[in-house]
């Protein structure tokens, strides 16, 4: 019954909440349950005492038995207290009141630039940014690609205007192709114009690592990594081409990302297949690398 007495059917869970727009809630879900089981396995009151004849593996389980329980019940009445406090389930409160306030900062111009130099001043210092900004970035941007994917699948257009610009796989076609820095385009140069020995052969292997966005051989190599020199177009380098993608994908030029692209899958032909096997998509890339 609902506040005015009035019958309410619950015949099951939203469709959208096991798409885009639950990808999110189930991020912040997942990080709170895993804090609060933790926190309570620590609790020794907790923790199931079975005899030394039960098998370690056996009693283990049963050890982490009670805070799995209180985890999920107190998982269980947030959503419900959430429910009776606002009149929405929490999967709408987090769409609406977090999700779509964050989204809308983080899916802009200042918004993808900042991200990216937070990456890459990770990376300038020897830590990986990717993997330390990838909360940040997945729950922003993985939600507008997924959205693209079913838009996409519906019209078939990959230049529609209730397209997304900034989706996961466009970042990756414009800011990592290479890898982080999009050092590809240092590999290509050394090679063509370098004649230090030492630097033409850190390119020369990793030049085939490079087409599959893997790029710690330059990394580290060279170094970018603490280098005065190289740093400054090491972080500069991807909000360059990120500018020179978003350009290209406003006037037209380039479809949008369409299509979920592993990242590995090396340069043009990446963009070949995010923009939905358009060849303007490996054009667009290409002028990038250039």
């Amino acid at each position: 019954l609902t506040a005015d007495g009035a019958l309410q059917t619950f015949t099951g869970v939203a469709g959208g909440a096991l798409g885009a727009t639950g990808l999110f809630t189930g991020m912040i879900v997942g990080v709170v349950s895993v804090e609060i089981f933790c926190a309570l396995r620590k609790v020794e009151g907790l923790k199931l005492k079975m005899p030394e004849t039960v098998p370690p593996g056996v009693a283990r389980a049963f050890e982490v038995l009670i805070p799995a329980v209180i985890t999920l019940a107190i998982i269980a009445l947030i959503g419900r207290g959430c429910e009776l406090v606002t009149g929405l389930y929490l999967n709408d409160v987090i769409s609406t009141y977090i999700q779509g306030p964050l989204g809308a900062i983080g899916a802009t111009v200042p918004g993808v630039i900042i991200i990216y130099i937070i990456i890459m001043l990770f990376w300038l210092v020897g830590i990986h940014g990717n993997n330390m900004l990838a909360a940040v970035k997945e729950a922003l941007f993985t939600p507008l690609m997924l959205e693209n994917i079913e838009t996409f699948s519906k019209t078939n257009n990959a230049k529609g205007d209730d397209l997304h610009i900034f989706a996961m796989a466009w970042l990756q076609m414009f800011g990592e192709f290479g890898g982080s820095g999009v050092t590809i385009g240092l590999v290509i140069s050394i090679l063509v114009f370098s004649k230090r020995e030492d630097n033409r052969t850190i390119a020369g292997i990793s030049l085939v690592p490079g087409l599959f966005n893997i790029n710690e051989t330059v990394t580290f190599g060279i170094p970018m990594v603490l280098n005065p020199i190289l740093g400054i177009p090491f972080v500069l380098a991807p909000i360059v081409t990120l500018a020179v993608g978003y350009v290209l994908t406003v006037i037209g030029f380039c479809p949008k990302a369409v299509i979920n692209t592993p990242w590995t899958t090396p340069p043009i032909l990446h963009g070949f297949l995010t923009t939905g096997a358009n060849i303007m998509g490996a054009v667009s890339q290409a002028i990038a690398i250039v």
